[in-house]
């Protein structure tokens, strides 16, 4: 009898085992705006502060992070002379916007769920001196991707589609 009653127990843990580990399981909930308000710490030392009237604050930007908001001009230009065209001759120490929790990024929608946090930190016009070939204005912001890592949301600067690699990554700042 009881080695009839270890057969079983046996045989019912070998069929059940496998459907647990099956289970789907839940899908990462959803990102709201209350979520995301706060302070962000990046990866570079970058802080951004989302705030609950939908302005934003980028102090200080780190190297990493600049050269990510700026890519499409640095395939081209001169951190000097992106200085001096955009930014009155100063590397910018700090950004002040607007943000946008959005199911696009720049835009473009893609498939599947992902939230973005639009960032716009503003126009910038070029300085008269311009090259003729660098555009006349340009329009300082980025699309943060919103992930849920199991533990809590995070902010993802990627360098292409959803799919490749992040170049910065915020989470919500200690304390």
């Amino acid at each position: 009898m009881w080695i009839r009653a270890v057969a079983v127990t046996a045989a019912l843990t070998l069929l059940l085992t496998p459907a647990v580990g099956c289970a789907p399981s839940a899908p990462p909930p959803q990102p709201t705006n209350v979520d995301l308000t706060g302070t962000w710490c990046g990866s570079s030392g970058d802080r951004l502060d989302l705030r609950q009237d939908g302005s934003s604050q980028l102090d200080p930007i780190s190297d990493a992070y600049l050269s990510h908001l700026l890519q499409d001009l640095r395939d081209t230009w001169s951190d000097e002379y992106i200085w001096r065209t955009y930014f009155d001759g100063r590397r910018p120490a700090s950004a002040q916007g607007t943000w946008l929790l959005s199911d696009n990024r720049n835009g473009q929608a893609y498939d599947g769920d992902d939230r973005w946090v639009q960032l716009d930190f503003g126009e910038r016009k070029a300085a008269p001196t311009r090259d003729h070939e660098s555009p006349q204005r340009y329009r300082l912001g980025d699309a943060l991707l919103v992930n849920h890592d199991g533990n809590g949301f995070e902010l993802l600067a990627l360098q292409g589609m959803p799919d490749e690699e992040w170049s910065s990554r915020f989470t919500p700042c200690a304390g």
